[in-house]
């Protein structure tokens, strides 16, 4: 892997190719997506490591401190820090965000395909203690949580100021740190004024070069963010801060105050060190050991997270703060940006993201049209599935849609189904149905291998297409249809996960909003099928498990109100034989806002058991439903019962297919659902004994 560093006695920062770490107990390996250079304190590192020997025993400070370091520790270790031995260089940067790959022994808040906020430098990938890591919300902007570190320095600091909402704040320097302290203290209901001489930071109409001429009477707290070698950042703070006011030092600065200034005024001086509470604690950062909320509120990682979530609610946002994003590839050659009149206010790498096109479903205001009539649809496959289930759904929602056609590989079939449903035609091949004008929607209700291919027809044909599960058995054919989405104008797709539309999923559902469930417990007990039926044949059907059992990761999406981050499957062994049950699996997803599900695929269970037995708990609250009729619910110190009648759901997902084709409702389901739900099957089945969690988006 590549990671930026600065050699010593090497004034230009370099790309060292090294070994990918690997997790020690407590750490955590991410795979960086995004860092935010922070020129001040990485300029500050190149400058350092480039000190000689001879400036360092003429400097004050590096006297100072090697006297002290000699008083601790005696004369070998002043020289040793003078003459190293191993000298290795130095890691750049501290702020960024990407996926978790791998986690150590002990880790139990982060799973594989984590979405997380470190403070990982400037490298591919990074390995962090898990106190220094936070989960992203989902539909957090990817990009701006890479500044959760930079904005943690920030929000420490304004914390330290003790000001609340209605309290004036001057902040001094208006770099990265002092724009976020700006946008954090406005986000708290604070009148904020912010100073800096570089015209170009001062973006808002409330930043000014200086403090000349400014109304400044009752100035609560002033936060410096700037970093100088000069006195007047803390002079100017001590003039206008009001009586008994707090003056919060972030940057660097000199710290040389007039005693009878802050004597008089009775002023605080506090300097904020770095993301908070635990900071260079090694039994917190290190080994892992957290402060008690009760004493400790805030600790870094409680600030990591309460900025994310700012970031996530659209409380503030940072977009405008990046001058210029750059590939990871070219980052040595950015700091000479920094050394320029002009300088940059923020630079954001970007590491090697395999690019996908943004693709989501029409999202626009619904505006049914009045002259829509019944949906015109073609039936593509007329096995058993299309005969008993969908055909007599259709023929019941007569008012709504209308069957023109089916097409089957297998001519009796088809022909038995056009008389039976009093079906208008009987085309002779799939290409047929897509080509014809008449039709408006196609369901696909074939074997799985060909799901993907005859999706990505239907969307060149620009007709909507509701497709059984599962969309596709293999990833490559889930790049496929999103080329396909890509290139079409209004793709239409629909899944047929229909127990998330049963009536007992809508009531669970209602009941979730206000508390909401973190685990779920899915068991199926089908029968078994022959070796060499087509469910089980990779080729045509993909697996058991890729074909039915997914339909408990997309109800756990939909329960959990979250996208499937890893997931991992495992199957009994016969010792006798070596082969695996791949009929009686074990399967454990983990999701993006850390809920988890276990779904048991099982089919040598006894057959009276009930066919889908789901439990659901969180917040105290705990639902145990069978078969989708007989539901038992525990809500605090209540214990009721329900039934349902409506069954699985079947009749009520197709007839939302045929609202959102008519354009009355929108999709239920959004291609990043549809897609990672998709992967998650196909990673069960490829991977099931591997003995690892699968992330989803590696």
């Amino acid at each position: 892997m590549k990671q930026l560093v600065v050699e010593k006695n090497n004034p230009d920062p370099i790309l060292w190719d090294t070994p990918i770490p690997q997790p020690g107990p407590g750490e955590v390996l991410i795979k960086n997506h995004y860092s935010v250079v922070s020129s001040g304190t990485e300029m500050s590192t190149i400058e350092s490591a480039n000190v000689s020997i001879g400036e360092k025993l003429q400097d004050e400070t590096y006297i100072t401190k090697g006297l002290a370091l000699m008083k601790k520790e005696g004369l070998a270790a002043v020289w040793n820090a003078v003459f190293p031995k191993n000298i290795l260089p130095t890691k750049l940067g501290y702020s960024s965000c990407g996926e978790v790959m791998e986690v150590g022994e002990g880790v139990n808040n982060f799973h594989v395909g984590d979405l997380v906020a470190s403070n990982g430098s400037h490298a591919e990938y990074v390995l962090v203690s898990e106190n220094l890591c936070a989960r992203i919300p989902n539909d957090t902007n990817l990009k701006e949580s890479a500044f959760t570190v930079l904005g943690s320095i920030a929000l420490h600091g304004l914390r330290l100021s003790e000001t609340t909402l209605g309290s004036k704040i001057v902040v001094i320097g208006l770099g990265v740190i002092g724009q976020l302290v700006c946008r954090l203290a406005e986000a708290q209901g604070s009148e904020v004024i912010g100073i800096d001489p570089d015209k170009n930071r001062r973006t808002q109409e409330n930043f000014y070069e200086s403090v000349d001429g400014l109304d400044l009477n009752n100035v609560d707290s002033v936060i410096i963010t700037a970093a100088s070698s000069s006195n007047e950042p803390i002079d100017i703070a001590t003039k206008i801060a009001r009586n008994k006011a707090k003056i919060v030092v972030v940057g660097d600065i000199p710290l040389n105050i007039s005693r009878n200034e802050f004597y008089y005024k009775e002023l605080e001086l506090v300097v904020s060190k770095s993301y908070g509470p635990g900071r260079y604690d090694k039994q917190y950062e290190k080994l892992g050991n957290d402060y008690p909320i009760e004493y400790v509120r805030w600790t870094e990682n409680r600030n990591f997270e309460a900025f994310l979530r700012l970031l996530s609610t659209k409380h503030i946002s940072l977009s405008d703060l990046v001058s210029e994003e750059v590939d990871f590839n070219e980052s040595p050659f950015i700091y000479e940006k920094f050394e320029e009149e002009e300088k940059p206010l923020c630079i954001l790498l970007r590491y090697d993201i395999k690019s996908e096109p943004k693709i989501e479903f029409e999202a626009h205001e619904i505006e049914p049209d009045p002259n829509v009539g019944k949906v015109k649809v073609g039936i593509i496959g007329a096995g058993n599935f299309a005969s008993t289930t969908i055909l007599p759904i259709l023929k019941e929602l007569k008012k709504e849609v209308q069957i023109l056609g089916i097409a089957s590989s297998g001519g009796q079939s088809a022909e038995a189904l056009t008389k039976n449903f009093k079906i208008k035609n009987k085309y002779q091949s799939d290409s047929e149905i897509f080509e014809a004008d008449e039709i408006d929607a196609v369901f696909v209700l074939t074997q799985h291998h060909n799901h993907a291919d005859l999706v990505v027809e239907a969307v060149n044909n620009g007709k909507a297409v509701y497709v059984e599960k599962p969309l596709a058995i293999s990833k490559d054919s889930i790049t496929k249809i999103e080329e396909a989405m890509y290139n079409a104008e209004n793709p239409k797709i629909f899944v047929g996960f229909n127990r998330r539309f049963s009536e007992a999923s809508k009531f669970i559902k209602s009941e979730l909003i206000d508390s909401p469930a973190n685990s779920m417990i899915f068991r199926f007990s089908v029968p078994k099928l022959e070796k060499d039926h087509w469910t089980n044949l990779e080729e045509l059907g993909g697996g058991r498990v890729v074909g039915e059992a997914i339909h408990a990761i997309d109800l756990s999406s939909y329960f959990f109100d979250s996208l499937p981050q890893s997931i991992s499957s495992n199957s009994p062994i016969n010792r006798e034989t070596g082969e695996a049950l791949d009929n009686q699996v074990f399967i454990n997803v983990n999701y993006a806002n850390g809920s988890h599900a276990s779904i048991q695929f099982f089919s040598e269970t006894n057959q009276s058991l009930a066919k889908e037995r789901l439990e659901i708990h969180g917040s105290g609250n705990s639902f145990i439903l069978e078969d989708f009729q007989l539901l038992r619910y525990l809500m605090g110190s209540t214990d009721k019962g329900k039934t349902f009648k409506k069954g699985k759901g079947h009749k009520e997902s197709i007839s939302s297919f045929l609202s959102y084709v008519k354009g009355e409702i929108p999709n239920p389901y959004t291609w990043l659902e549809l897609k990672t739900v998709a992967v998650a099957g196909i990673y069960a089945q490829k991977y099931m004994n591997s003995g690892k969690q699968h992330g989803i988006f590696s």
